[in-house]
C-alpha cells in the first residue's frame, strides 16, 4: 500500500479559465528586461525554469545573465500570474476533489509535486479549495529538471512523514513528471486528461493510466 500520493496541480487537478501565457512573458520582461512572446501551449509539463531558459535562449541571451536572475524571476512569476489571472475562476478537472476525498478515506497522505512556481500552485490549490488535502510540496523553485523536483519531494517526505520512496506514488498528466517519477524509484500514474495522451503517458513509463480523475476506482485500487 502507498503511503503518499502527490499530485501535479496544473491540468491534473486545476485549470485556468483562459490562457495565462502573458504571466510569462510579463515576467521575462521584469526580470531580464527582453520582450518576448510566451505560449505556455508549448511547454505543457515543462518546469517554470526551463520554460524561461528556453525562451530565453531562443532570444538569444547569454546563459550566464539568464542563470544570475533566475531565482529573482521564479519569485517575480506570482506577481505576473495575480495580475494576470488572479481574479479569474479557476476550474476544478472533473472528478479531481472526489479523487481527493477517496484517498483522504483511506487515510493515505497527499502532497503537490510539479515545476511550477510555489505561491502559483499553492494559489490554485486554495483558490480551488482543494489545499487542506496536501501536507507537503515539492515545487518549480526546488529545481528546474523533473527529476530534482521529484528527489526534493521524496527528502521532505523522508524527513517531514517518515515515508520512504517505495511507499509514494505520483499523478501527473505530464510525460515530464511520469519519467521523472520512474527514473527516482517512485510509482506514477498518469492521467489523459491534458494535453499528452494515454499512449504518452504509457510511453513514460507511467504505471497505470487513466483517462481523467473520474477513474478514482482504479486510482484507489492501485494505491492498496
Amino acid at each position: 500500500m502507498y503511503r503518499l500520493v502527490l499530485f501535479d496541480v496544473v491540468n491534473t487537478l486545476v485549470v485556468d479559465s483562459k490562457d495565462v501565457s502573458e504571466y510569462v512573458s510579463e515576467s521575462i520582461r521584469n526580470i531580464y528586461g527582453r520582450i518576448v512572446q510566451a505560449d505556455l501551449k508549448r511547454y505543457e509539463g515543462q518546469s517554470s525554469q526551463n520554460i524561461a531558459e528556453d525562451i530565453l535562449r531562443h532570444d538569444k541571451m547569454p546563459e550566464e545573465e539568464i542563470k544570475s536572475k533566475l531565482n529573482r524571476y521564479m519569485e517575480d512569476l506570482f506577481y505576473t500570474y495575480y495580475n494576470v489571472a488572479g481574479h479569474d475562476r479557476l476550474i476544478l478537472v472533473d472528478g479531481a476533489r472526489d479523487l481527493l476525498g477517496q484517498i483522504w478515506k483511506k487515510d493515505i497522505a497527499m502532497g503537490i509535486v510539479t515545476g511550477e512556481a510555489e505561491r502559483i500552485a499553492k494559489f490554485r490549490a486554495e483558490k480551488t479549495t482543494i489545499h487542506g488535502f496536501f501536507k507537503m510540496g515539492a515545487y518549480g523553485n526546488d529545481g528546474k529538471e523533473p527529476s530534482d523536483i521529484v528527489n526534493a519531494a521524496i527528502k521532505r517526505a523522508k524527513s517531514d512523514l517518515g515515508i520512504e520512496s517505495g511507499g509514494i506514488a505520483i499523478v501527473a498528466s505530464s510525460p515530464y513528471l511520469i519519467k521523472a517519477a520512474k527514473r527516482c524509484g517512485v510509482a506514477a500514474i498518469g492521467i489523459a486528461n491534458a494535453g499528452y495522451s494515454e499512449s504518452d503517458l504509457k510511453a513514460a513509463g507511467a504505471d497505470l493510466v487513466v483517462r481523467s480523475p473520474k477513474d478514482k476506482g482504479k486510482i484507489v485500487g492501485f494505491l492498496k
